[in-house]
């Protein structure tokens, strides 16, 4: 039933499906990324940070081998010495954990963004199922971390000892070299076999990413109905929003049709258009649309024409383009004064001769 509903899930996630997942904290988070990032704190821990803590703890604590006997050890003393050395050690150490920890973190928040989801440090009583458990450690997706860390482990080891093995074998020559620069020989092994640590876990990192973010969005997929649905939460539904639009159509039709017995000409195209012009050259500068329609509609209008006895004229040409070029309620352009001038002359002397 589960592999059938994926199958119907055929749709990209939505922009709101998207939202909902990052409100839940389903993100797309690369393990190997997070690494990645921590790998590029330690280099920078043992290439910059170390040497000079090194330095420092040096010079500290080599009292301890030099000068043992100046030593004070009553109980105050050694008291002393002990917070000393430690303060000591913290303040020079400490700089190296918070470069790790924000690493740690920078690699998440390079992937996510700035976020916060309650959810995620809600307690969750199901992850104490033990049937829960077992569902997860035997998934598609345990099968495949397992596989990534098995797969990973067996290239990290082999860059390792590809490295090293050189480093080891010539470890024996360096037995006769000063303690320092014994020590500068391993820092810069050690630098160069962090580097290589590095570009492998920058191409497991970059394959892992397309990866999560691929399943990321294949599991965020909808089916066609789920697509629908939301549609009609966001816009509303097709069927109501395609009814409302019907009523405000009828009610902007029975308000123009209540205009129509104050018009003093409706031109027509004989029955095909119509159009209802109003004009009182003492309040307007040219005639004003009031009505307009096309088939059922002109015919309506025709018919109140006739009912309140309107001058109807026929004028096919001015009547299809007073109807494409003039709006509701609008007076019309002054290339048409003309023709149309000569429509309300005549409808002047109409009325004229019934007076």
């Amino acid at each position: 039933m589960a592999e059938e509903d994926q199958d119907q899930k055929t749709e990209e996630p939505t922009g709101k499906r998207l939202d909902e997942a990052r409100e839940h904290g389903q993100l797309p988070v690369s393990k190997e990324m997070t690494s990645l990032a921590q790998f590029l704190g330690i280099l920078i821990v043992v290439a910059w940070l170390a040497p000079p803590m090194a330095k420092k703890l040096t010079g500290f604590l080599t009292v301890f081998l030099a000068s043992p006997h100046a030593l004070h050890l009553d109980d105050q003393a050694l008291q002393t010495l002990i917070l000393n050395t430690l303060l000591q050690t913290a303040l020079a150490t400490c700089l190296i954990f918070i470069v790790l920890l924000a690493a740690a973190v920078l690699g998440v928040m390079l992937q996510t963004g700035l976020f916060f989801a309650l959810e995620l440090i809600t307690p969750d009583l199901t992850r104490l199922s033990p049937l829960n458990g077992l569902r997860r450690m035997f998934s598609v997706n345990a099968l495949v971390e397992l596989g990534k860390s098995f797969g990973k482990m067996v290239v990290i080891g082999l860059m390792v000892f590809t490295i090293l093995w050189p480093v080891i074998n010539k470890i024996p020559n360096l037995t006769g070299l000063p303690l320092l620069s014994f020590l500068s020989v391993l820092h810069k092994e050690a630098i160069h076999l962090i580097i290589m640590l590095l570009l492998v876990f920058a191409a497991i990192a970059i394959a892992d990413l397309v990866y999560q973010r691929f399943q990321y969005i294949k599991n965020l997929r909808m089916t066609k109905a789920e697509v629908k649905d939301e549609y009609r939460q966001q816009e509303g539904d097709p069927l109501i929003k395609q009814r409302l639009r019907q009523i405000r159509l009828e009610k902007a039709r029975k308000r123009m049709m209540a205009q129509v017995p104050k018009a003093d000409v409706i031109v027509t195209n004989p029955s095909h258009y119509a159009i209802a012009m109003q004009y009182d050259n003492r309040k307007m500068t040219a005639p004003l649309v009031i009505a307009k329609g096309i088939d059922q509609v002109a015919l309506r209008i025709r018919d109140v024409g006739l009912e309140y006895k309107i001058p109807i004229i026929s004028n096919p040409p001015l009547a299809r383009t007073l109807y494409d070029t003039v709006e509701i309620d609008k007076e019309i352009p002054t290339q048409h004064y003309r023709a149309v001038a000569e429509i309300i002359s005549f409808v002047y002397k109409l009325k004229k001769k019934k007076m």
